[in-house]
Parts: C-alpha cells; structure tokens; sequence
C-alpha cells in the first residue's frame, strides 16, 4: 500500500509535515486517494492551500476532495475546493447529494450550484433528501421539484414509498405524476398514493388522496388495489378504509409556494382513528427511537421488547429511519424479535436503504417473514437493491463458536473487549443475554482458573444488584471458556460522561440511589464471604430498569479464615491506603471504593490522583451537597479501616436518606 510521507502528515493535520513533502503531491494510495483528501478527512483545513494541486483528482470511486468535505459535513473546507463543484463519483452522486443524505444543512447552502443535477439513475438530491426524511433540506432543494429519475419516480414517491410524512407534506405539488417504466414492486403508471397505500401509510394516503385518487397504472389498478394485493403483512384496516370509497375527482395539486409554508389547508379525510385525540407516545421507548433522542431513550430501556400495533420494535423503528446510534444501543436488547409479519429490524434496515445500520444487524440475514423471505429478499425487491445492498448482505461475520451445552445462544452481536475475554449478545427463547468468551489459550495456569472461578462465585450469588450468571461451557476445540450473564446497557461510566456532555450532573436523590443499591449487593456479598476488590465506575453496570448492578468479579476473592487478605489487587484510584501500603486488608476496601465513586458522582472528579495523596492527603471539600450525604463519603474514605462503616451501615445510611 503507497502511503507517501506528504500523505501521513496531511492526514495529522501536521502543516511543516506537508510543507517539507510537497515534493509528493499528486501521488495516491491504493485506494486512489491523494494527500489533499486526507487532509479533508481529518478536517485539516489548514493543509488545503498546499494541496491546491490535488484539486480535481478522483479516487477509484470517482469521490473528489470536495465529495469528502460534504459527506463529513467538514463545512470550512468547502470553500476551499469550490473548483470542484459539479464533479461526479462514479455512479454521478454529487457532493449536494452527499451533503443531504447526511443531513448537513449548513454544507447545503455552499453547493447549490450543484441542485438540478441528477446521479447515474436519474436521482435529484431532492429525492435523497425525501427518502431520507431530511425535512429540513427540502425548502433549499425546491428548483428541484417535478423532476423525475430513469423509472419516473418523483421526491414524493419516494417520501410515500419510505413513509416520510413530513417531506411528503412539502411535496405535494408532486401530486398526479406516475412512474415511467415497471419495477420489481409497482408497474408503469404508479402512483404515489398507490405506494403507500401498497406500503401501509394510512396517514400519507389520507393526505394524497384528494389529489390522485381514482388515477390508473398501466395494467388499470387504482390505489385501492394496492392496499389489497401488498406484499406486506399486517394490519391495512385503515389505509383499506380510506381507500374504499375511491372516487374519480381529484383536485389540482398545490403549487410548491403553498406545500413549503409551516403548515398547509390539508384536505380533510373521513377517518375515525385520525379524527380522535392522539395517544401519548411521549413517555414511550418507540417514540424516542423514532426521534432518535438518545438520551431519554437511555432512560426508557426497561420498555424494551414492547411492540406498537402493528408489531414493530423500538429497534425496527430505527433501523427504518437509519438511526444508527439507537440501533447500536437498542440491538442488544431487541436483536432477533420480529413484528406482524415477521419482519426483523434488518429487514426494515434494507428497506430504508441505511448501510450503517444493516451492518449492525447482519446476525439476523438468516431470518425469514411469514412468507418465508430473508432479509436478501428484500433487498432484491427494492430499485438498485441487488446492487447496492445485497453485497452488504453477504458479507462474513466472524464468530466464535458455543460449547455444546450453550448451543440454544444464538450470537446476534460483539459489544466489546474486556481483560479476561471478549463479550457478545445473544437471544435465546425470546430473552436477549451477554456471552463472555474468554480465550484460555492466552494466559498462563493461574490465570485459566480465574474465569471458572468468576464462573463459580457468580453461580452461587443471587441478588438483584448482582450480575446473574446464567450458565458456563468450555469448548476444548478452541480452548475457550464461556459464561453467560444477564445483559445490561452500559455502566456508570459511560452514563457520567453522557450527562457531563449533557450538563446533567447527578442529583443528591440519584447518588443515595446509587449508593444505596451498590451497598445492598456488598452486604449481601460480604454476608457470603466475599469481597470483590476492583469495585468501580466501569464494574457498575446498569439494568434497562435503571438498577446498578455490581459485575467484572474477576480479581473477587473468598475471605480467609483470618478474614485478612494481603494480595495486591484492583485499579489504584480506587484502592484503599492499606493495600497501597502492602498491609493486610478486608472487606473494608469495598466499602473505601464506594466512597471514591460517591465522591466522583457528587463532584465529576476523582478525590486523589496520586498514590501518595491516598495515603497522607484528605479530599477536596465536597460543596453543595446534602450534609448527611457529604458526611457518609467522608467515613467511608476514611485512612483506618476501622472508622469506615460497613456494608451495611452505608445501606441503612442511604435507606433513612430515600
């Protein structure tokens, strides 16, 4: 692979890197791209005027530096590369068709001198914005209106073909335009009404009805037809009523003045379900994924597996709008569960066309609907399906193979790695689980056994603040050792630093929550003997219901007789002073990092940094808090163990608080 010294530096943003380089401008790796294009990548604006030579060489798809700029919404590079307006990638897709897809708005405004073109099929970038339910680009892409690509499909097709209401509202100047030629759905002379009511978007046939009603394809089918001979299953009781007294009168379609107004005089449909007050979707799961409010669906996962009327998931309904974060959050919960007519969420996925998203869920490729098709089935049904997203498809997935006894655990997804193995997903019996596969092969005897162990320990534990281990294998073939445990979404970590990005700092009531529940599993887990010894933020683990949940038992040990320990174990921000000080500990040292976490939850910040200052310093002063709150983080980072509470003295502490 031909990586130039020009190109290293521009991808680093490094200036004297390019500067002394130029002598290699022009060249190109194996993927066509130049030093200028990594600069792009990088957001390296800094580099282009050094590169202006570069400017107009296409990589091996045809992308331009500017095509780059525009796909990573890198807006402040665009000016820069302007000469490149107007050239095409390999299939004619534009840096403005690119721009929209993404969503970026601002990338918009600086190429409209690309709007008019159309990609190799006859694609506007007013139909990628449509497809895409990109609302908010419309009224930037309206010279584009009335345009129709290689089949005849308009940008209103496509918003009632992927049930994009709000884009179809703004196209309905669109109104009466019928497709060109037969695909492998609809046949010549199709409407857009005839798409969703083909689709099942009872509220998008309401709102084009008046206007393409009683209108005929090329084989004399009206929109009531298709409601009646759809592909899909599942419930078209109100798109059929709509559609059953069809009339022949249409009105004039607005001018597109009228449809880009907030809000437009729509048309009004007899329909009981439309005309009765809407139901309260604001506090549901669904509703946040459809939204794509990542934080509040965070706070909504117990309502995971609910399904609306028609069967669809929280994660189908994402997978649909391509949004590709909730799919990563939601996939471990909802992977593999099917809605009335046995979609998956990749199938839903492929039909909206969102690449990101369809490699997320590829472990469900092998599933079939009620009638026996796979999600490849799909994709071959949809315009440049076949080749756009059945390759996707078909790529391998490397997974690591179950024992025997654990063979019923379908794998449905990687999470990540840990110390002590790597972790997945599966389903099994409708249930969604974690899979710790831990590769024997690469520790030595000692470290063999901690796993069992783990294993052993989580075996004998039963609390609700504990993770839960539901079975072990050992697969000699690969030297593997495998545990399944409950599944959680996240741990206290990750949540922290979501809502310090967020300015959400936890509350007084949420730190006696967490203080309390992790409590209750140390007094339960002292009671047994235990002691877990690397208790902290990434080992607190969060339910879907919100309930911390103590995990990672891998450095766990059973008290001695003496009940004194003297190995020197855990992650050193958290580790009481008498370890740091080599000395004899107990199980006081969980109770000290409590205390740490407490401290970090109250304030965002670790009390010590050094090993020094664990041992001699006192924390900051804890300000504005509940004193009684501020008074238990100050027992429990006591330097003696024996003026720290106990287990139990935290919890009850923390009960009389909630």
């Amino acid at each position: 692979m031909l990586v130039t010294a020009l190109m290293e530096a521009a991808g680093r943003g490094d200036l004297e890197g390019v500067k002394r380089n130029l002598n290699e401008v022009g060249e190109k790796n194996e993927y066509g791209r130049t030093a200028l294009m990594l600069a792009i990548r990088g957001g390296h604006t800094n580099c282009i005027p050094f590169l202006k030579e570069e400017i107009g060489m296409q990589d091996n798809w045809g992308w331009t530096a500017l095509i780059l700029a525009a796909y990573n919404g890198n807006i402040d590079c665009i000016p820069l590369l302007k000469e490149e307006l107007g050239k095409r990638d390999n299939d004619g897709v534009t840096a403005l068709m690119y721009a929209t897809e993404k969503g970026h708005l601002d990338c918009i405004r600086l190429l409209k001198e690309e709007i008019g073109v159309q990609n190799n099929w006859g694609w506007t970038t007013l139909m990628k914005a449509a497809k895409g339910g990109r609302t908010n680009c419309i009224s930037s892409l309206e010279k584009e209106i009335g345009m129709q690509n290689n089949w005849g499909w308009t940008a209103l097709m496509w918003a009632a073909y992927y049930g994009k209401t709000d884009c179809a509202r703004l196209l309905l100047s669109e109104s009466g335009k019928q497709t060109t030629n037969k695909s492998s759905s609809f046949f010549s002379g199709t409407t857009a009404l005839m798409m969703a009511a083909h689709e099942n978007y009872p509220e998008i046939v309401g709102l084009l009805l008046p206007y393409e009603q009683g209108l005929k394809d090329s084989e004399g089918h009206t929109a009531q037809w298709y409601a009646y001979n759809s592909l899909w299953r599942g419930d078209f009781t109100q798109v059929r009523k709509l559609l059953e007294n069809e009339g022949a009168e249409r009105i004039p379609p607005p001018n597109h003045e009228l449809t880009n107004q907030e809000r437009i005089n729509e048309p009004i449909v007899e329909n009981e379900s439309l005309e009765s007050p809407p139901t309260r979707t604001e506090e549901t799961l669904i509703s946040s994924a459809i939204q794509g409010d990542l934080n509040t669906l965070r706070r909504r996962l117990d309502q995971a597996g609910q399904k609306d009327s028609s069967g669809m998931t929280a994660l189908m309904h994402a997978a649909f709008r391509g949004q590709t974060e909730v799919v990563r959050l939601l996939r471990p919960l909802e992977a593999h569960l099917q809605d009335g007519r046995g979609w998956t969420a990749l199938m839903h996925a492929v039909r909206g066309g969102h690449e990101e998203c369809i490699g997320l869920l590829l472990l469900e490729r092998d599933l079939k609907d009620g009638e026996g098709r796979t999600a490849e089935d799909v994709a071959n049904g949809l315009p440049d399906g076949k080749k756009k997203i059945t390759p996707l498809l078909r790529k391998k997935v490397r997974l690591p193979d179950l024992p025997d006894e654990l063979s019923s655990f379908q794998l449905t997804g990687r999470l990540g790695r840990g110390a002590f193995g790597t972790v997945y997903t599966a389903h099994n019996n409708g249930r969604n689980v974690a899979v710790k596969v831990v590769n024997l092969e690469e520790y030595n005897d000692e470290d063999r056994e901690k796993p069992r162990a783990e294993a052993r320990m989580l075996l004998s534990l039963n609390h609700p603040n504990i993770i839960r281990c539901l079975g072990t294998g050992e697969n000699d073939d690969d030297d593997t050792y495998v545990i399944v445990t409950e599944l959680c979404c996240g741990d206290l970590r990750e949540e922290m630093n979501r809502r310090k990005n967020a300015g959400r700092p936890y509350t007084d009531r949420e730190v006696w929550k967490t203080i309390r529940e992790v409590a209750d599993a140390l007094t339960y887990l002292h009671e047994k003997g235990h002691v877990h010894r690397d208790l902290k933020l990434v080992n607190i683990l969060l339910a879907p219901d919100g309930r911390c949940i103590l995990g990672d038992f891998g450095v766990a040990k059973v008290l001695e007789d003496s009940s004194q320990m003297g190995t020197y174990a855990g992650t050193q921000h958290y580790m009481a002073p008498e370890i740091l000080r080599g000395e004899s500990y107990d199980k006081s040292v969980d109770v000290w990092a409590l205390g740490v976490i407490g401290y970090k939850l109250c304030t965002g910040m670790l009390p010590f940094f050094e090993e020094t200052d664990i041992a001699e310093r006192d924390p900051p002063v804890i300000e504005n808090r509940d004193g009684g709150l501020i008074t238990l983080i100050s027992r429990m980072l006591s330097k003696d163990p024996e003026d720290r509470p106990t287990a139990q003295d935290v919890l009850e502490e923390a009960v009389r608080h909630q």
